[in-house]
């Protein structure tokens, strides 16, 4: 999965698209001028603003916009994060497809990951290490067809 943002995003916005793609080892794309169709990618991820604050995220596949999600991010920290596995908690929005889902079985388990997703109502809080890196508050999902 490629992440990028909309054009002339904030400081807030590109931290947080680079900090969720070093959550999720995806690879982060600072766009410049380029349009969506540049991006030579069947998975893609467009982070957008509102008032300058990351809000949207459409996530595109083929070219196709498939869903849109809006949230508010809070605590974004800048952390050295390692491409480690992520281990997911939670059945409501797995959308990032963080964890395959061969996996999702085997967490009766619980091994330790560095990078864990806690999911609680409407809230993902991404922890790495045991430190927040980031809150996300999911407001609304919508499913394009």
């Amino acid at each position: 999965m490629i992440v990028t943002t909309s054009r002339k995003p904030s400081r807030r916005t590109r931290s947080f698209a680079k900090a969720l793609s070093r959550f999720l080892n995806w690879k982060y794309v600072q766009r410049g001028k380029m349009s969506l169709k540049d991006f030579k990618m069947d998975q893609l991820c467009v982070i957008s603003e509102i008032k300058g604050n990351p809000a949207v995220m459409n996530f595109f596949s083929n070219g196709v916009k498939k869903t849109e999600l809006l949230f508010t991010v809070s605590n974004i920290k800048k952390v050295e994060i390692s491409c480690d596995p992520v281990l997911y908690i939670g059945e409501r929005y797995n959308f990032f497809s963080a964890v395959p889902k061969n996996l999702i079985e085997k967490f009766d388990k619980k091994p330790y990951f560095e990078k864990v997703i806690v999911e609680k109502g409407s809230e993902l809080y991404f922890y790495f290490r045991k430190q927040l890196v980031f809150k996300m508050r999911i407001l609304k999902i919508k499913q394009i067809r």
